[in-house]
Formats: C-alpha cells, sequence, structure tokens
C-alpha cells in the first residue's frame, strides 16, 4: 500500500499512521510504515513537533527504507534525526544510501562522529564517500554520484548487459552506459534503449553516441544545471582532468540543485543571508539579518540628508512632504521589479555583458510608459485635489523621471556586481531601492524648489 494521489487518501493514510505512533504496538507501526512511500513518511516525521515521537517512528524503519526517508528530509529534520539515532544504526543506513547521498549525510556530521561513521562503514562506502568529501558541495564533484555505468569501446552488448544485470542494485536509476577508449578516456555513451534493441555481438563502438555532454568535477553546480536545461538531458557524466570518467549527475540532483539556489537568491534579494532557514535559532537569524538592516540604516540616513537639503521647500509647500514619498516608493517598486528580471537571467545564463545594452534600452521604453501613465494619474489627482499646475507638473515630470533612473540602477547595479564578481542577488536589492529613494528625493524637491 502506497499513499494515493487523492488527498483523502493521504489523509486517512496519515492519520492511521499517527494513531498507531500514539500506540504502543511498534511492530504494527512498522509493518503500517513499510506500506507508505518514503516521502510521506519524511513529510510525516517533518511535520511531528516532538522529536521523540518522530525518531520512534524513524527508528522502526528498515535500514533501506530509513536511508529513502532520510534522503528525502530537509536537512535541518535529517540533522535532528541523526543526533537522536545510534552511530550502528546511522552506519547501516549509509550503507543502502548511493553515495551522493550518504556524503550527504556524513559531511552534516560532527567532525569526530563523521570519522567514527566512516571507521564502521564498509571500505568500499568509506573510500567512495571519503573521495567525494574532498570536493567543494557546490561543484559537480560534490553532487556527483559515483555509482556509474561504464564499458569499454570493444565490449559486446552480452557483455554489457551481463555486467548491469551483476550490479543492478547499484545501477537502480540508470539511463545510458558510458564508453571509455583504451586509455580509460571517455568516448562516448550508449542510451538505454539502443543497447536493449541490439544483438548480443554488437560491439560498444557501433552503438555508441560519440557526441556526449559532459562535466568536469570542479565545475558550478549552477552551471551543471544550466547545461541539463539546455541539452534536455537526465544524466551527464562527471570526468576528471583527463577525461577519466568518476562518477554522473542525474536530474534528481539537478532538481535540489535548482532549489537550493532559487531558494539562497531569494534570501539574499531580502537581505535575510544565504543559510537562513524558518527553523533556525534567533543567534542565526540576527547574524545574517543584523548586517543588511544595519547597511539599510546608513542608506536611508543618505535619503534623509537629502530631505534636509531642501527643508525650506518642503516648509513653503507642506504637501511635498507626503507627495515625495510616492515618487520614491514608484521609484523603488519599478527597480525591484527590473533587477527581478535581471538576476534571474543573469542565474540562468540569458543575460551577458553583449546583450546587456539592449535589455537596458527595453527596460528604459519601459519605464518611460510606464512613468508617463503614472506621472499622469499622480500629476492630474493631485490638481483636482489641490489646484495646483505646477506642483501636479513637478509630481509628473519626477515620476517619469525617477522610473528611468529605476530603469538603469536594477539592471545594470546586479550586471556590474556581477562583472565585479560579486553575487548581484547579495547587494543589489539595498543599493537599488537606496538608489530610487535617493535620487527621487532630490529629483523631486529639487523640480519644486526651481517652481517656488
Amino acid at each position: 500500500m502506497t499513499m494515493s494521489n487523492h488527498p483523502e487518501t493521504e489523509v486517512d493514510s496519515r492519520q492511521e499512521l499517527l494513531d498507531l505512533l500514539e500506540g504502543g504496538n511498534d511492530a504494527r507501526l512498522a509493518r503500517y510504515a513499510a506500506a507508505l512511500h518514503p516521502a510521506d513518511l519524511a513529510e510525516v516525521i517533518e511535520s511531528l513537533d516532538d522529536e521523540e515521537t518522530a525518531t520512534r517512528l524513524f527508528r522502526v524503519l528498515t535500514a533501506e527504507l530509513a536511508g529513502e526517508v532520510l534522503r528525502d528530509l530537509s536537512e535541518e529534520a535529517r540533522t535532528r534525526l541523526s543526533e537522536r539515532v545510534s552511530d550502528a544504526r546511522l552506519s547501516a543506513i549509509v550503507e543502502y544510501l548511493d553515495t551522493d547521498d550518504a556524503t550527504d549525510v556524513v559531511a552534516e556530521l560532527p567532525a569526530a562522529r563523521r570519522r567514527t561513521l566512516l571507521h564502521r562503514a564498509s571500505p568500499e562506502t568509506r573510500r567512495e564517500v571519503e573521495e567525494l568529501l574532498a570536493y567543494a558541495e557546490d561543484t559537480a564533484g560534490g553532487i556527483m554520484k559515483t555509482e556509474v555505468a561504464v564499458c569499454s569501446v570493444d565490449s559486446t552488448v552480452k557483455q554489457i548487459t551481463d555486467y548491469i544485470r551483476k550490479n543492478g542494485e547499484v545501477f537502480h536509476d540508470i539511463h545510458a552506459v558510458f564508453v571509455t577508449d583504451d586509455e580509460d578516456r571517455l568516448a562516448g555513451y550508449i542510451p538505454l534503449r539502443r543497447l536493449i534493441l541490439a544483438s548480443d555481438f554488437t560491439s560498444a563502438d557501433q552503438l555508441m553516441e560519440p557526441e556526449v555532454i559532459s562535466v568536469s568535477t570542479d565545475l558550478d553546480q549552477e552551471e551543471v544545471a544550466h547545461l541539463f536545461e539546455k541539452y534536455d538531458v537526465v544524466s551527464v557524466p562527471v570526468v576528471d582532468e583527463e577525461s577519466r570518467v568518476v562518477g554522473r549527475i542525474t536530474v534528481d540532483d539537478i532538481v535540489d540543485v535548482i532549489e537550493e539556489e532559487a531558494t539562497e537568491d531569494m534570501l539574499r534579494l531580502a537581505g535575510i543571508g544565504a543559510q537562513a532557514a524558518a527553523s533556525s535559532g534567533p543567534l542565526a537569524g540576527i547574524r545574517s539579518r543584523l548586517p543588511w538592516l544595519a547597511l539599510n540604516l546608513v542608506t536611508a540616513s543618505v535619503s534623509v540628508a537629502t530631505i534636509a537639503l531642501f527643508e525650506r521647500t518642503i516648509e513653503a509647500v507642506a504637501i511635498a512632504a507626503a507627495l515625495m514619498t510616492i515618487v520614491a516608493s514608484q521609484g523603488g517598486n519599478a527597480g525591484i521589479q527590473t533587477l527581478t528580471l535581471i538576476v534571474r537571467g543573469l542565474a540562468l545564463g540569458d543575460i551577458e555583458t553583449r546583450n546587456a545594452w539592449k535589455l537596458l534600452g527595453r527596460e528604459l521604453l519601459v519605464a518611460l510608459a510606464n512613468g508617463a501613465v503614472l506621472g499622469a494619474i499622480a500629476g492630474g489627482a493631485v490638481y483636482l485635489w489641490r489646484g495646483d499646475l505646477a506642483l501636479s507638473l513637478v509630481l509628473g515630470s519626477a515620476m517619469i523621471l525617477n522610473l528611468l533612473i529605476a530603469a538603469c540602477l536594477g539592471s545594470l547595479v546586479p550586471i556590474g556586481l556581477k562583472w565585479l564578481g560579486v553575487d548581484p542577488a547579495v547587494s543589489s536589492s539595498g543599493l537599488v531601492t537606496a538608489g530610487t529613494d535617493m535620487l527621487g528625493f532630490l529629483i523631486f524637491l529639487g523640480l519644486l524648489s526651481l517652481l517656488i
């Protein structure tokens, strides 16, 4: 039995599981849990507030099922469970995981416990995990799995299929067999479908596709994700400096990368920090947010200083104090809209230096049109309200100019940061909003000062 796609069935299964957890029959709980999908069990464990109850559910699972559940848990939940599970139990679970998942689990442990766990592991698992731990976690080497089907160019179909059958448990999600030449360098690949349809004595060099998309171990995981998107592949080999196959990356790994990178960019744009999480403690929240709030305080002080320059203008036209906030807020919103498009384009590789000016031109046209419409609406409303044509013209003109500035800042700031080697998602938001606020106040109050 597995949880169905029907919401009612999922609710019933979840409730029955929770009812069994409240009872004391672990054998019955284990039988029921074994029939559920690992992802559903992981969801239940994450939803339990009581860590002891979550640990009890995890402990009744077989080592193989526990490994699949552990793989589907968030990093925070996985860490909490690992702390409450014995070394012997965790070591047994790791043996059932693919090498990339096993490495993730081991890497999250304290150094002392990591050594203990690797000491308990089988020699093969220990060697593979230690090799993967040597790679940076955000590179192709850091996310690859070492379970990869490789054959030589002179292998026959029968030899290859016998090899796959012999290692069926290892290659449980095989998509292709990678072919190497006489010097063990990657020469091509054989799609699984082509292998199945070929006769037994056909050689690998007759079946293989010589044009194979591969990645080096040190390639950034974002670039790997771009390759998957560009070439529409489900698996790519990872090669070392000598073009020897050392692992492979599958599309399920890339889904995790996309989610991770998107979350990091979203948190950075909000000034929260790339590693922030809703479940993290207050100290982590303070460390990740305080620097950006302090920076915002500095930029706000610059805006205040700008306003102070026009103190007499505000005294003469008191309503200016209210209207200038409209100009600044519209500019800030427009700047963030442009910024979001640019940061996303940079992350996906759609925007480069050579097409930046074309993109800026488009954003300026959009800003001009939006500014004209919004400026006419705001200026017209002020004229109907106050009957002051000069004030209306100043507001409308300032709205247009600040939206044009917002388009420039929203486009050029992230591109400039990228060119300087700085992550544009980290600082762009604060710089853009600070610029549109300060310049919005300056333009509106400056124009108004010239007219009174």
